[in-house]
């Protein structure tokens, strides 16, 4: 089925549920007795305008911002018509470059120009958005209006809240996983007797950093079939572009060398806000990211995810990180050449893990997948002058009915956050997964998100701040302007300037709470 198609009638079962609500929902009171009823027949079709009680935003301007391309933004701009002729509110959709938009809504915020209505954000912004009250609270009437108890209560509370206040509403539930070529990578295919003769065990899924890079480097340059054609491929398909989204891709290395089991605190130590970035095993997971860099096309230095999102499904890589939205691209027929040849699976381990706290390696294997981003979330901005409306629009846009079927399709950048998304598995086959894969792909996400020693990521203030110094010298290291330990130390004296200038007691409270640290 064409995209074209497949979002057609897509857009028809949201207008259509949309629809049903509306005629389901309580009516206002007449002002003046109702006419006698006519002998009109059953037929006969319904007015297409909504009377202008209906339309409580008549004339209102509602401006949301978000990032730049179709994911995130895009259903944005395919729904807002909808949402425009139920209330007679405008829409005006604003998007910027990603290393540019916490910029552009900080900057907002801080001078009180509110340029924006409606924000949709990643959830670690929380500590400089919705700690200032930035955000207006949502309404208790608007989360029970988008069925709180079916959300996974990862996205529909922790994300979404600073302390008990809820400020967003959830969009969208993020975290990192493995995909792999299942035809190439496995026991059962061509090359498992010549991969087991070179490294000593059996071909399969890896489960650890090490087992990961013996594939890359195995396959690396090999030939192999692909939609029918032999041809050379790559190792890995990862993100490592500066100024962009590749960072997480790095840390989801870092989490199985540096998260201790037990321990909640990953980035700091929570005792005294001390970096751990340039422990070890933080130095040891940007050693291999380096080597990733050799294991890929020479560009795979300028992409981003939304480039890999492209080269992974054409057949390019045999391994690849990134969120869930590959899986629904992997099984769409007009972007991808491996339709029902991708394996899922929770991101590899370490294969020992530096414990900072005794300061000595331990040699075990350590899977902590990385619940990377942690979503994207809708908030409305506290000084909106159509306050009333933004809060309207956001909860249309994170309505249950709306956030389904976004998951499913290729390209919106929404994966699932919802308990529905996983027990119905007729949504994804409907939506072009065979049931076998649909399985394997739910079973990861949802193994990845509940698994006991995963990694949350950074949510306090200043975390857009952290990151980019992250983002900097990880960048030079790629580049091979410094060596790993020399990177990992400038971002360790970067976080604590940081933290000393932003009070180092106030950004340890709120670590210690963002980690759940109880002192124990």
């Amino acid at each position: 089925m064409s995209s074209n198609l497949r979002w057609s009638r897509v857009v028809g079962i949201i207008v259509l549920l949309a629809m049903v609500l509306a005629a389901c929902g309580p009516k206002p009171a007449p002002t003046e007795a109702p006419a006698p009823p006519t002998e009109a027949p059953p037929t006969e079709a319904p007015p297409t305008e909504a009377p202008p009680e209906a339309r409580p935003f008549e004339g209102q301007k509602v401006v949301v911002v978000t990032q730049t391309g179709y994911s995130i933004g895009g259903p944005v701009e395919d729904f807002a018509p909808e949402w425009e002729e139920m209330t007679g509110g405008d829409v005006e959709l604003q998007q910027f470059a990603f290393g540019e938009m916490f910029e552009k809504m900080i900057t907002s915020f801080e001078t009180g120009a509110i340029d924006y209505d409606v924000l949709i954000f990643p959830a670690d912004w929380a500590g400089d958005f919705m700690a200032p009250g930035y955000l207006e609270p949502v309404p208790q009437a608007i989360l029970d209006g988008i069925e709180p108890d079916d959300i996974i209560p990862l996205y529909g509370k922790r994300i979404t809240a600073w302390g008990d206040t809820v400020y967003a509403l959830p969009y969208d539930g993020d975290a990192h996983m493995l995909y792999y070529r299942k035809d190439l990578v496995g026991p059962d295919t061509p090359f498992a007797a010549d991969f087991e003769a070179e490294y000593g065990y059996p071909l399969d899924e890896p489960v650890t950093w090490s087992q990961y890079y013996d594939i890359a480097e195995f396959f690396n340059g090999r030939d192999v079939e692909t939609a029918g054609e032999t041809a050379p491929i790559y190792g890995v398909a990862e993100a490592q572009r500066r100024n962009a989204q590749a960072y997480w891709v790095f840390l989801s290395h870092a989490a199985g060398y540096g998260k201790v089991p037990g321990n909640p605190c990953f980035f700091f130590s929570c005792d005294d806000m001390t970096p751990q970035v340039n422990n070890p095993g933080w130095v040891q997971a940007l050693e291999d990211y380096i080597k990733s860099r050799d294991l890929g096309p020479p560009e795979q230095l300028q992409w981003d995810v939304a480039d890999t999102r492209v080269q992974f499904p054409a057949g390019v890589s045999v391994l690849n990180i990134d969120w869930g939205d590959v899986g629904p691209i992997s099984y769409n027929p007009d972007a991808s050449v491996i339709v029902g040849d991708t394996g899922f699976a929770v991101l590899p381990g370490g294969d020992r893990y530096w414990d900072y706290e005794k300061g000595e390696w331990v040699e075990e294997a350590n899977v902590a997948p990385f619940i990377a981003f942690g979503g994207w979330i809708i908030g409305v901005a506290a000084d909106s002058d159509v306050k009333d409306a933004a809060l309207d629009f956001a909860a249309f846009m994170a309505r249950p009915e709306m956030v389904q079927q976004l998951a499913v399709m290729p390209d919106t950048g929404i994966n699932p956050s919802r308990f529905s998304q996983f027990e119905n598995l007729d949504l994804w086959v409907d939506a072009g997964f065979d049931p076998e894969g649909a399985q394997d792909y739910l079973d990861a996400v949802l193994n990845t998100i509940n698994h006991p020693n995963a990694v949350l990521d950074l949510r306090i203030r200043g975390s857009a701040e952290y990151l980019n110094v992250l983002d900097v010298e990880v960048s030079r290291a790629l580049a091979g302007e410094i060596s790993a330990q020399e990177a990992m130390d400038n971002v360790a004296a970067g976080w604590d300037e940081i933290t000393d200038r932003l009070g180092r007691e106030g950004q340890l409270e709120q670590y210690r709470s963002s980690v759940g640290f109880t002192g124990q």
